[in-house]
């Protein structure tokens, strides 16, 4: 055993969850080791799409220039769409049996626009050690430090001595052993990716995202599928593609994985298609959600505290929120300019969005049931759901009903592809923050429409704002270190006193922020008046990961001092107090 290396955290974990939580304390100075068991990232595709308030994350860390470079252009991933087959030469081949906007749609459309305002950013000297091909062997929580054992390829063992642990390891081995435990529904189906390489140039719409494909020889939703380009070209021009199925968890078959190519070609009804597999996986289905998301100084983080089904894309894009969350607080208290309790808010905060997201991929995977029913996927009918797929494309005023019906049905497959609301309108009803006693906001149901306020507990609303010769969005307000962001008005000097005292009392970075005429912010088109929430001369402190934090509607009225019991509160962990804190004040 190799002598013990000291350290403030180490991961476990070498995911999406993982390494963005590594790059967020690399960028905040942190020092910390990252522990994964395999020999270099994943080679196979898996999280499909990065939603708004991942990319302005990320965007806010300087990382989004390379992905954009990268992506997937908006244009090849504006449409979802149900179609019978991609060949074939019979009648009802080929065809559309619906489709509709997803991702903010084309330019010009409705969720186009609403994707482009509310979000600046379209879609998709210490040390730090990423330590591939090393496997966690144990750990043991000490109380004032945790200890970590790992080992490489060669079995060589090293020992890690940190303050804090955090599980991103998709509760293959920590939670296990701390006992958390996973609640909710497993084993829902068995699904099956399959990762190939071919030539579907000849068929694929260059504005398909995904593509389900049932046709007439479907009987069940498990003889049906769906394909997903990825690249390194786009469009119909995509080089590897992914289809993805499902089996019923008693089925025999389920892993009969040399049945899949054929019965991807007679789905696609491309029988001679030229297929180059590089992976089949099978996972299942589920909808967990962990019982506590800290056991002392272990976190859990990403797919180690909740799983759901991918619908809605909520799995690596809750997790890099989660990584966002632990690392500022971690920061902020390893430097000191925090009390540790600021720590006690990551679970109330992350577990409530955790639940939140998993209950919406189960609702919108199980909506999927109301498709397959109305396309004719209904087991043990087949004759009846070969009629009603027959009647689907007759040229008679049944058959427009029907289509017109089941395209009505498969639009509400929008709180799927369209969850605008879901992506950016979480909120955090308890945590790290000071309620200001309003009254909640609507919220919409169907998790469509996004609603922007600046309450504590919610995200801070994206407005352009003029400084200088630059806009900017009010997001790049907070520091790119961990600090906090106090935004006002031309009647708010108290509050910007009040500001930079505390800045420079206790070490924490205030960015003051003035938005007015005569300010030296501008409202660069008018926005932000309408979505600031607050009177003349008042304030709203935002967080570093550009949550609300506090604010006071009004003007202040003991010379900003309202500001600093706030920030005091805050900063010792004590948010989400109301009555004490309205008593000090």
């Amino acid at each position: 055993m190799s002598e013990e290396i000291e350290i403030p955290v180490v991961i476990v974990g070498g995911g999406g969850c993982g390494l963005t939580l590594s790059a967020f304390l690399s960028n905040y100075g942190v020092e910390h080791v990252l522990l994964e068991k395999h020999t270099g990232t994943s080679i196979l595709p898996k999280a499909h799409y990065l939603n708004q308030r991942t990319m302005e994350i990320l965007r806010n860390h300087d990382m989004v220039e390379e992905i954009l470079q990268k992506t997937c252009p908006p244009r090849h991933m504006s449409q979802v769409a149900w179609q019978t087959s991609l060949g074939g030469s019979d009648p009802i081949d080929r065809q559309v049996i619906s489709k509709f906007e997803c991702f903010g749609g084309n330019d010009g459309t409705e969720f186009a626009e609403s994707y482009k305002r509310d979000a600046p950013s379209a879609l998709a000297t210490f040390r730090c050690f990423v330590l591939f091909g090393h496997k966690l062997v144990d750990f043991t929580d000490e109380g004032s430090s945790v200890v970590v054992k790992a080992c490489d390829e060669a079995g060589l063992e090293r020992k890690y001595r940190c303050k804090y642990l955090i599980a991103a390891d998709g509760g293959r081995t920590i939670g296990p052993k701390l006992g958390v435990k996973m609640e909710g529904l497993t084993n829902i189906t068995d699904m099956v990716s399959v990762h190939f390489s071919a030539d579907l140039s000849e068929y694929w719409d260059d504005r398909y995202f995904a593509c389900h494909f049932i046709n007439g020889e479907c009987n069940t939703v498990f003889e049906s599928g769906a394909i997903v380009p990825m690249g390194p070209n786009w469009g119909k021009y995509s080089k590897e593609w992914v289809f993805h199925c499902g089996f019923a968890m008693d089925d025999q078959n389920r892993h009969d994985d040399e049945a899949l190519v054929p019965r991807i070609r007679q789905l696609l009804k491309i029988p001679n298609l030229e297929m180059d597999v590089h992976k089949i996986s099978h996972w299942a289905i589920e909808r967990v959600l962990a019982d506590k998301y800290r056991v002392g100084r272990v976190f859990l983080a990403g797919d180690a505290g909740n799983r759901r089904p991918p619908t809605t894309g909520l799995g690596l894009n809750t997790a890099i929120e989660d990584s966002l969350n632990i690392a500022w607080k971690l920061a902020m208290v390893l430097k000191g300019q925090a009390s540790e309790s600021i720590l006690d808010s990551y679970e109330p905060e992350r577990r409530a969005v955790g639940e939140i997201n998993s209950d919406w991929g189960l609702f919108t995977f199980s909506n999927s049931a109301v498709i397959n029913t109305i396309l004719g996927l209904i087991p043990g009918e087949r004759e009846a759901n070969r009629f009603r797929f027959k009647t689907l494309f007759e040229n008679t005023d049944k058959g427009h009903s029907f289509r017109a019906q089941v395209a009505r049905i498969i639009e509400s497959q929008a709180i799927e592809f369209c969850a605008h609301g879901i992506e950016l309108g979480f909120r955090y009803p308890k945590g790290l923050l000071l309620h200001d006693g309003s009254l909640p906001i609507d919220r919409d149901p169907l998790g469509l429409k996004y609603y922007p306020t600046t309450q504590p507990g919610h995200r801070l609303p994206h407005a352009w704002i003029e400084t200088g010769d630059s806009v900017i969005s009010t997001h790049d307000l907070v520091p790119k270190k961990p600090g906090f962001a106090l935004i006002t008005d031309s009647e708010g000097d108290d509050w910007a006193i009040a500001a930079r005292n505390i800045s420079k009392n206790r070490g924490v970075d205030i960015v003051v922020a003035q938005i007015g005429d005569q300010a030296p912010y501008r409202d660069y088109d008018d926005r932000w008046n309408g979505l600031k929430g607050i009177q003349p001369g008042g304030a709203i402190l935002v967080r570093p990961d550009n949550m609300v934090a506090w604010r006071s509607i009004y003007k202040s009225r003991l010379e900003g001092k309202e500001l600093e019991v706030a920030m005091e509160k805050l900063l010792l962990g004590l948010g989400d107090i109301e009555k004490q804190y309205k008593a000090k004040i």
